[in-house]
């Protein structure tokens, strides 16, 4: 552009010297000898348009380079301007932005306080309410005897639906998890609790099994791991059984499931006691099936619903013993071992008053004269004919430390 306008100012020079110069010019009336080319006349008046025309295009191209050269000098402070506006306004942002988590987390904190204790004062009081129903279901079960298992198996349903509502109720109603946060919180626990506890997650997902399977439940007599005993409790963690020691035993729920159970009564009331009575190998078989059958069928704690069955069978210990397995079945589970003893008890007194048990001072005398019936006949033995010399006896001890002459 600049070029430009130098070449236009050099044309408006030469036009301006050349007009003054054709005006001033004497007339030559002289010809010459080569006259040069005529040259064309242009009108002052057509010369003086031009020139303030080109005037005009230069003052114009002029104020164009001034107005383009502010605006060159101005758009870096422009620039500046903007960019210190744009820089403010982010740190304005930021400082917004921060102090607005701020007061979110200051909200959240005031809020979680006041959740945290209702949610503590909740679970404490599920806990009452869980006591407070288990132990009116115990109430329950020791007044109705026909109905003791039926409340006894309420007891861990209870438990799981107390529970379960109380830990809905602090998630959903008090903190107010959304559903999707709760999902993602539950799995990412799920996987790092899983590799740190599996024993425990076994334990419990046993008992959940336990609870849904019922391979017994609570009241019914079980084997299980070489303890015997009744089912008080089925957690989710173990199941605790009482002894007939009265010791109380836990034992956990996964080594329930993966091993074997036997189950005595199988959630009835009655259960089948089995009494084992020993008797001497000579005694008479059927005389005491029928006193061990009469001694079972009028004990107090039999159930009379279900056969007695009296099995006979031979042992072997340092003497030959009839061994009678008495089978009956007792009212209560809680009566076991009472019916077993009162049989036992029923049946050894009559066994006695019949002769097929002898007492210990009978049994004495009864050896003392096999002693010397055996010593009479070994007298007898001894005693030489008429005219027959003696024969010295020989003990075993004797043979054996004197071997006859021809060894």
């Amino acid at each position: 552009m600049i070029s430009r306008f130098a070449c236009l100012v050099l044309l408006a020079a030469l036009l301006g010297a050349a007009g003054p110069v054709a005006a001033q010019a004497p007339a030559d009336t002289t010809a010459p000898a080569n006259p040069p080319p005529p040259v064309e006349v242009v009108p002052e008046d057509s010369l003086t348009g031009e020139l303030a025309m080109l005037r005009a295009a230069i003052v114009g191209l002029a104020a164009q380079n001034d107005s383009l050269a502010r605006a060159l000098a101005e758009r870096p402070a422009r620039v500046d301007t903007i960019v210190v506006r744009d820089t403010t306004a982010r740190r304005n942002t930021a400082q917004e932005t921060v102090e607005r988590v701020g007061q979110e987390a200051k909200d959240a904190i005031q809020n979680f306080v006041p959740k945290l204790l209702v949610s503590i004062l909740l679970l404490i009081a599920a806990l009452y309410l869980l006591r407070g129903l288990v132990w009116l279901l115990e109430a329950l079960a020791a007044r109705t005897a026909e109905r003791r298992l039926f409340y006894k198996r309420l007891v861990p349903i209870v438990r799981l639906l107390v529970w379960a509502l109380a830990v809905y109720l602090v998630i959903a109603a008090i903190f107010q998890i959304p559903a999707n946060s709760l999902l993602a919180a539950a799995a990412a626990i799920g996987v790092a609790v899983g590799f740190a506890a599996q024993e425990v997650l076994k334990n419990i997902f046993g008992g959940i099994v336990i609870i849904l399977d019922q391979p017994f439940q609570v009241g019914d007599k079980i084997a299980v791991g070489g303890t015997y005993g009744e089912v008080v409790s089925i957690g989710l963690r173990s199941t605790r059984i009482v002894t007939p020691d009265d010791n109380l035993v836990s034992v956990p729920n996964a080594q329930i499931v993966d091993g074997q159970v036997s189950n005595a009564n199988a959630g009835e009331l009655n259960l089948q006691v089995v009494t084992e009575l020993y008797l001497p190998g000579w005694v008479d078989v059927a005389l005491a099936k029928r006193i061990a059958y009469e001694a079972a069928a009028n004990s107090k704690y039999v159930y009379l619903n279900k056969p007695i069955v009296v099995i006979a069978k031979d042992e072997f210990k340092e003497t030959f013993l009839l061994l009678l397995k008495v089978k009956a079945y007792v009212l209560d589970t809680r009566y076991e071992f009472l019916l077993m003893s009162d049989v036992t008890e029923a049946a050894k007194a009559e066994f006695i008053r019949h002769g097929l048990l002898t007492p210990m001072s009978t049994l004495h005398d009864y050896l003392d004269e096999v002693v010397e019936a055996d010593q009479e006949a070994r007298a007898k033995a001894t005693t030489p004919a008429d005219g027959e010399p003696p024969s010295p006896i020989v003990t075993p001890s004797e043979a054996a430390a004197d071997p006859p002459a021809d060894a």
